[in-house]
């Protein structure tokens, strides 16, 4: 979905970290530059102009996001680079102080104000420098109507269904920064992702910060309520040329009989839930105020591998959270031990202003978090080994992500990409083909295959 560009103004790098969603804005922001005639610079010594669209979401992604900042800011201050943007979470949440102390950046561009990317950018080329160009407590709701340019492979796509958080849990950010939940559409979403198809995508990844509260702020339909998710996935299950949906980022506490119903009856949507479930001792779940039990999640996981036929099953945990003691650890490694989730992502707590959680008492010190991270990391490199080691000598379609003559990288239906592991495939594979592979080893998070004939 490449938009049709005028003559070229200036060329234009993007860095874009953090998330999935962070990509889709990228993307939405390097289509209104196209329109508005910036060429994409691929490498960062071909533009004339840096673009970097930050997370800010916990202390390490700010630190990655003010590494980047400075890498570039010392091209903008020797004239390597006409002008430097700071675009995304961190603006939205440090604005007026980035300002003062960055003036190296030419502008600054909270959330709500990607649509004017372009704009922007053209007053910094013109000279205007140190623009902070935020708005507190709103975000840019992207529809059909966003020009949108894909980076990466082009067979695979994220659509973000919604957009900000109306939870209260007490560790996150992300209401401060992205604001209230908003929905897209179900037209908005169809048409998008039927437009993504015609242009060659055969994998859509959903993405949002709370996906399973799509449609809640919709208005009502005659006869048939507020559109809900699993109506989505149906409708998204009939767009044509599309082989592989997935869900992301499902809200334990929000799984309907529906959902389950439509996540394991689909032809294009996968058997893949992906559900953060932060932590595995009462006591902490009720700290973190998560709406729910360890008993309740054990049931709930009990009931997706009854239900989902072929489950794929992916969460997340926090470690660290003030007030964690050994107990609530080796709660959540027992836990961990007991369910077995296919893929598992664990992060170490990080103390953030303006959430609950930052006015906790009996922070565990930095030491005990790092012990802990180690710990269950390791725990978890075992398991997954474990499991890994059952799918050699399977046949299995793999989705091939970067294709070569003799080797390739590619994906099973249960790898998200970027977060799950890879497929190292041996045999000859074009990107964006599916092809028929069998199992031969495990390679640490990734598997070794091989190529079969159909």
């Amino acid at each position: 979905m490449t938009p049709s560009t005028p003559a070229t103004k200036a060329s234009v790098h993007f860095r874009s970290l953090g998330c999935p969603k962070n990509r889709v804005d990228s993307e939405v922001m390097l289509g209104s530059l196209a329109l508005a005639g910036y060429a994409l610079a691929e490498r960062i010594d071909d533009a004339d102009v840096v673009v970097i669209n930050t997370c800010s979401f916990i202390e390490s992604a700010r630190q990655e996001s003010i590494d980047a900042i400075l890498e570039v800011a010392e091209l903008r201050e020797s004239g390597r680079l006409r002008s430097l943007v700071v675009a995304g979470c961190l603006p939205q949440r440090y604005g007026g102080e980035l300002a003062k102390e960055l003036p190296e950046v030419d502008a600054f561009v909270g959330t709500g104000e990607f649509p004017r990317i372009a704009e922007i950018l053209d007053g910094a080329l013109g000279g205007r420098r140190g623009g902070v160009y935020v708005e507190a407590g709103r975000t840019h709701l992207q529809d059909e109507r966003d020009p949108r340019l894909l980076v990466g492979p082009g067979h695979s796509a994220y659509l973000k269904i919604a957009e900000g958080c109306d939870r209260i849990c007490a560790f996150c950010a992300i209401p401060g920064i992205r604001g209230r939940f908003q929905s897209r559409t179900l037209e908005s979403l169809v048409g998008e992702a039927q437009r993504l198809a015609d242009a060659g995508v055969r994998e859509l990844n959903l993405v949002a910060q709370d996906s399973t509260s799509w449609g809640k702020d919709l208005p009502s339909r005659p006869g048939a309520g507020r559109p809900r998710l699993d109506q989505l996935l149906r409708a998204l299950d009939r767009v044509d040329a599309l082989v592989w949906v997935r869900l992301l980022y499902v809200y334990p506490s929000a799984v309907t009989d529906e959902l389950i119903e439509a996540l394991g009856s689909g032809h294009r949507v996968l058997p893949y839930v992906d559900i953060p479930l932060q932590h595995a001792s009462d006591s902490m779940l009720r700290a973190m105020r998560r709406g729910t039990t360890a008993d309740r999640q054990r049931r709930l996981v009990e009931r997706l591998r009854r239900e989902i036929q072929g489950l794929t099953l992916r969460t997340t945990f926090i470690v660290g959270f003030p007030g964690e003691t050994d107990a609530d650890f080796e709660a959540l490694c027992d836990f961990v031990r007991e369910v077995r989730f296919d893929r598992v992502g664990v992060f170490r707590y990080s103390d953030e202003k303006d959430t609950a959680a930052y006015e906790l008492p009996g922070k565990v010190s930095k030491r005990v978090a790092r012990e802990r991270h180690r710990a269950i990391l390791a725990l978890l490199r075992e398991l997954q080994a474990e499991q890994l080691a059952v799918m050699v000598g399977r046949d299995v379609d793999v989705l091939v992500d970067a294709g070569g003559a003799d080797r390739a990288i590619a994906r099973l239906a249960s790898q998200a990409p970027d977060i799950d592991g890879n497929v190292l495939l041996h045999g000859s594979a074009k990107a964006g083909e599916f092809v028929p592979a069998r199992i031969t080893g495990v390679r640490g998070a990734d598997l070794d295959a091989v190529r079969r004939e159909r």
